[in-house]
């Protein structure tokens, strides 16, 4: 399955998804078998405009069909039912899922005590940040997104840290790349809790990343937990994104 529909594209998924918009009422004008033309992505946009996503919000009217237009199209189509939007998991009341390793879970019950927590005083400094920090050796100053990563992983699992601690987002997914513990994220391979993502900032080539820890993934939705994002006063808090359309994603990880 193709996780993202865009013009442009020539791939036998385009058949169904004129079927399906037909039968939901937003047959495309013009169609040339398995392209997507600019006549199915209009096609798109009107029934995006109509529709929410299961975040209970307006989709993003853009005319690609990833995972959030998907699950739309399959409510109108009625193959699903529309469900009652869940709370976030809160620390310390739900199951390890299966799958998930223990290692890995250990580490997200860390980040979820940590929300909250992060600068003060001014940027990249204060007594959480320097916490963080202890783990890798980095100084007051320095951006602490990995130190945090770091601080879980180790904290929550005192004696068996399944990694070189460190302070490079980069550094980070190196070093899982190097344990063969990356993957290639989609729909038919969801992200896990506990895993990590790593994006680049600057640019793709340099030298810059940032990172979170995946807290939950449900109907194309990615919470995940991250530390210094944003500017003074930035604190560890929780952030959404669509499956597929993470902007500035360099690599998943998962710990065994």
């Amino acid at each position: 399955m193709v996780a993202l529909l865009k013009l442009g594209m020539v791939v036998i998924e385009v058949l169904q998804l004129i079927n399906d918009l037909t039968s939901v009422g937003f047959k495309p004008g013009s169609t040339n078998g398995k392209a997507f033309t600019s006549a199915i992505k209009n096609a798109v946009m009107a029934f995006q405009s109509q529709n929410i996503g299961p975040n209970l919000l307006p989709l993003k009217v853009d005319g690609q069909v990833g995972p959030l237009t998907r699950w739309a199209l399959d409510v109108a189509l009625g193959k699903i039912q529309m469900p009652a939007i869940p709370a976030l998991p809160s620390p310390g009341n739900n199951a390890k899922p299966a799958g998930v390793s223990q290692v890995a879970w250990n580490a997200l019950q860390i980040a979820r005590q940590e929300l909250g927590n992060g600068e003060s005083g001014k940027d990249n400094h204060g007594p959480d940040v320097m916490k963080y920090h202890a783990v890798t050796g980095a100084k007051a100053g320095d951006s602490w997104c990995a130190s945090f990563i770091s601080y879980c992983f180790h904290t929550g699992n005192p004696g068996h840290m399944p990694y070189a601690a460190t302070a490079g987002a980069r550094d980070t997914l190196a070093k899982f790349k190097a344990k063969n513990w990356t993957y290639s994220a989609s729909v038919n391979n969801p992200p896990k809790p506990g895993d990590i993502l790593v994006f680049w900032r600057g640019s793709k080539t340099g030298w810059m990343g940032h990172i979170g820890i995946v807290e939950a993934y449900e109907n194309g939705i990615v919470t995940t937990i991250e530390g210094n994002k944003g500017p003074f006063k930035s604190v560890v808090r929780r952030y959404t994104y669509t499956l597929g359309q993470i902007d500035k994603l360099l690599g998943w990880g998962r710990v065994p």
